[in-house]
């Protein structure tokens, strides 16, 4: 069966206009993003500088090729300078993507996960040595020490255990981060705790072991605390 000359036709210039489409459909794109040099090592606090930086590139095609850099979670690299000289919010290494939440937010104090039912926040006043040090990290966990007086004299205790911490706030002095407050997820009896050790008596935080289980938090020297919210007695009070 022969086909007429002008339906060949036909069917080549069918066959081109799709090979045509498809290749302008499929045609790879590049997209320049911020990412981190390979050298790069920087704890929470400290600042991003332009020789932490490089650019980076992804090819895509298909359906992405409509998508920005942002919709696949990256920086465009036009944006980097918006991100220089900002205090990291937690620790980041070399040969990956800068992200957004990597960078705390100019003049804002970093925000971490959600409050479960029942839970609240409590903001501890620290520096860069109550507060363990000035690169302490949201997603970090933390005990929570506390000293107390009584009329039998002072006394220390674990009154918190594995608390996460949900929020930092810092202070640049110069190029050298200072810690000003934590933040915890905390249930409310533990916030109950908690604020009342803040208005008696001394509190400062230890980090928590990475192989300490997450429902390891809570209350850590059920009698010490008991002792402590029986106290009327202000650290450092001097007797009438």
């Amino acid at each position: 069966m022969s086909i007429h000359p002008l339906r060949l036709v036909a069917i080549l210039l069918l066959a081109a206009c799709v090979a045509a489409g498809a290749y302008h459909f499929l045609q790879p794109q590049t997209f320049v993003f911020v990412k981190l040099r390979g050298n790069v090592a920087k704890e929470s606090g400290e600042k991003l500088t332009a020789s932490d930086l490089e650019r980076g590139e992804i090819q895509v095609g298909g359906l992405a090729r409509e998508q920005s850099a942002e919709a696949f979670g990256l920086i465009p690299w036009e944006e980097a300078p918006r991100y220089l000289n900002r205090p990291l919010s937690r620790r980041v290494e070399g040969g990956r993507p800068l992200l957004p939440g990597d960078v705390e937010e100019a003049g804002e104090v970093a925000k971490g996960r959600e409050l479960e039912r029942s839970m609240t926040g409590i903001s501890i006043p620290v520096n860069n040595v109550t507060g363990i040090n000035p690169h302490v990290a949201i997603g970090e966990r933390v005990h929570v020490y506390a000293s107390f007086e009584d009329d039998s004299g002072a006394h220390t205790g674990l009154l918190l255990r594995n608390m996460p911490v949900i929020g930092v706030q810092r202070e640049m002095d110069g190029d050298i981060p200072r810690l000003e407050a934590v933040t915890l997820s905390l249930q409310l009896r533990e916030a109950v705790l908690l604020t009342h050790a803040l208005h008696y008596g001394k509190i400062r935080l230890g980090k928590a072991s990475f192989l300490e289980e997450e429902n390891s938090a809570g209350v850590g020297d059920a009698s010490f605390a008991a002792a402590l919210m029986k106290t009327k007695k202000r650290w450092g009070e001097e007797e009438q």
